[in-house]
């Protein structure tokens, strides 16, 4: 073989090579939602590292492409992204979206000052109480929201709520139970706030494919086995353990 021949034999090996690592590269919106993911954490957080091992599992590899919340979903909506999570399944995202397997259950929690009596049965019952939440996010009462018969004061800032309802310009902050319980360590608010014992709501979350995507269903049926496999193999546990222990920090 002469070297002209060499050379665009090796041109033909790294083409190959490059469109098949390209067709095996799923990408993905992700976001900032401590200690679920995030760009800042080891393995971008411990649901990202399960994600990433449940794709791996099928011989994929991930590349996450960090961007705030709203900007990825409408770019994984428009096909630009394979997919995005975690997202909970509701009616408007179901017309865009395909849905993967339930990736975990998580629960919503009231925030309170420790010691405070915060008495409610039923979701109508906190109309009497100043709530804050962020924009954007849902909490499980939008309906209520919606009505008025709830109202909750949205900002930006999470961490800001916290520092209200330790001043007490707020009776309760809405959160995922995990995300209240880490962002109130990581504020040294844990003398100040407290998580109120009964949740508001549970939650699945899922991984989202959109329709338009012509890969959507390769990428969905990849997820779903790998997913199922790392589920088996008690990696869920193991990562939520280990973030615990602050070992994704």
């Amino acid at each position: 073989m002469n070297r002209l021949s060499t050379r665009f034999f090796s041109f033909i090996l790294i083409a190959l090579f490059s469109s098949s690592s390209l067709a095996n590269t799923v990408r993905l919106a992700n976001g900032e939602w401590a200690p679920y993911q995030s760009k800042s954490l080891k393995h971008g957080g411990y649901i990202s590292h399960l994600v990433t091992e449940a794709f791996a599992a099928e011989g994929y590899n991930v590349e996450f492409v960090y961007l705030p919340w709203k900007r990825g979903f409408e770019q994984t909506q428009d096909g630009e992204l394979d997919g995005s999570f975690l997202w909970s399944r509701n009616e408007e995202r179901a017309q865009h979206f395909f849905y993967s397997d339930k990736v975990l259950t998580l629960k919503t929690s009231l925030f309170q000052r420790k010691g405070a009596q915060i008495m409610w049965s039923k979701p109508e019952d906190l109309a009497k109480y100043a709530i804050g939440g962020v924009i954007g996010y849902a909490y499980g009462v939008e309906d209520l929201e919606k009505q008025g018969v709830v109202k909750i004061s949205r900002i930006s800032d999470a961490d800001a709520n916290y520092k209200k309802l330790a001043g007490g310009r707020l009776d309760i902050v809405l959160e995922d139970s995990n995300v209240g319980q880490t962002t109130v360590m990581r504020l040294g608010l844990t003398d100040q706030i407290e998580m109120n014992d009964k949740p508001i709501v549970e939650r699945d979350y899922f991984l989202i494919v959109p329709k338009k995507s012509p890969r959507a269903q390769e990428i969905l049926d990849a997820f779903n086995r790998g997913l199922a496999k790392v589920l088996a193999e008690g990696k869920l546990q193991k990562f939520e353990q280990e973030s615990i222990k602050g070992n994704y920090q």
